[in-house]
């Protein structure tokens, strides 16, 4: 019985020991532990939610859309609170930005939230600091970029001015903010390939001093004025973001004009849509191969193709226009196709005569966007509507994505 007994007890030392030295190689013990307790206890699983930083411009020219309440504070509280309260982040930001980036909250919640827009005043703007008598928006985007990376969504709201400054030649600063523009996002993209960005413009009152090209100052009362909201970071996560909070969920004005962007060459979902035409879908490759093409009545041959352009974040205005597409010998047409897998269905038809055996390449080219029924070109007065040298913004964040490729993706249909 004393043997058992003795027995007993030197296993329970054994196992004590055992479970000591475990504690010790995982760092919860405390006398001889080599790294400190604490590493253990602020180990949390990572989040795959994006980070989502806000940056508002303070500069004297933004004053006009913060007197009272107006569509510009409405329509921002609604989109950050849309935000917050989606499943699309666990983290929002809030900065005010100029000629530096100025903190307000982190990990901001709904009252921290409600508190920036209220306090979204031109006094407020004042105190913030920073230079707000010139509005660089070349190095205030590329302050922003710096702060983009995988992970992280940046939402910026402006005007959309340049303001060079008095005795400057405003013709070649829009000139060389374009340049600007274009390298810092350029720059971006070798960094981070799979960028997007995404432009809103909305409208406000505006009551205060529109401030000219040559830094003349302009009373308004009470007149709409456009302004913008600019988002960058990875094109999944602004797939992720535009899905939770659409364009049709914005308040104040709604957006009146978008412009969207992705890199080019991207792969995409598509397959021939069986019994489009008089055709056999192929065995071996039923969503690109389409055998035994044959006329139909009127000596025209037809099929279409479903595929996916979620992923690709451009307006559906973009996308349904045919002038959008680089094809040989067919004749095409887009339609939207809502359903689980596919956005739309591409129609193809070309006379029985052109038509040719072999691969057909149908490319989404990019285009530059024409915004010139918003762009000022003069910027002395405050046109209704329009603001001075917004199409030398979107100009060069275009030419940086289109100096890497001339398209957005390309369907390749084999035909026998």
């Amino acid at each position: 019985m004393k043997r058992i007994v003795l027995y007993a007890i030197m296993a329970l030392c054994l196992i004590s020991s055992s479970c000591d030295a475990q504690t010790r190689r995982r760092g919860g013990g405390h006398e001889g532990n080599s790294e400190p307790t604490q590493k253990t206890e602020t180990i949390k699983p990572a989040s795959n939610k994006p980070v989502v930083n806000v940056y508002i411009e303070n500069s004297g020219s933004m004053d006009g859309y913060l007197k009272g309440v107006t569509e510009f504070e409405s329509a921002v509280y609604n989109y950050l609170s849309d935000i917050k309260i989606s499943d699309i982040t666990d983290t929002l930001n809030l900065y005010y930005i100029n000629s530096e980036i100025i903190s307000y909250a982190q990990s901001a919640d709904a009252d921290v939230i409600r508190d920036f827009i209220s306090k979204l005043e031109p006094n407020e703007f004042k105190k913030r600091g920073g230079n707000r008598g010139t509005s660089d928006i070349a190095d205030v985007i590329k302050s922003i970029l710096k702060e983009t990376r995988d992970g992280v969504i940046s939402i910026m709201v402006t005007d959309g001015i340049f303001s060079p400054g008095k005795g400057k030649d405003a013709e070649a600063y829009l000139v060389n903010q374009e340049i600007g523009i274009k390298t810092s996002m350029a720059e971006h993209l070798n960094k981070y390939p799979k960028s997007a960005v995404i432009l809103y413009q909305l409208s406000s009152k505006f009551d205060g001093t529109y401030y000219n090209k040559v830094d003349a100052k302009i009373p308004l009362n009470n007149v709409q004025r456009p302004f913008y909201i600019w988002i960058f970071g990875q094109a999944s996560d602004l797939a992720a973001l535009r899905e939770a909070v659409p364009e049709n969920k914005f308040n104040g004005s709604g957006v009146e004009k978008m412009f969207s962007i992705v890199a080019g060459n991207q792969r995409v979902d598509y397959a021939v849509k069986p019994k489009s035409g008089n055709f056999c879908v192929s065995r071996n490759n039923p969503k690109t191969e389409i055998n035994k093409l044959k006329a139909d009545r009127d000596g025209k041959v037809r099929f279409s193709v479903n595929a996916d352009f979620k992923d690709l974040l451009l307006d559906e205005s973009y996308i349904i226009d045919s002038r959008n597409y680089e094809l040989q010998i067919y004749d095409l047409k887009v339609a939207p196709k809502t359903d689980s897998k596919y956005t739309h269905t591409i129609t193809l038809a070309t006379e029985n005569r052109k038509q040719k055996n072999g691969e057909l390449s149908i490319k989404l080219m990019m285009t530059e966007p024409n915004w010139d029924d918003v762009n000022d070109p003069i910027g002395l007065e405050a046109v209704p509507g329009k603001t001075y040298g917004i199409k030398y913004q979107i100009s060069g964040i275009y030419k940086a994505f289109a100096n890497k490729a001339n398209y957005y993706t390309e369907l390749i249909i084999n035909i026998k």
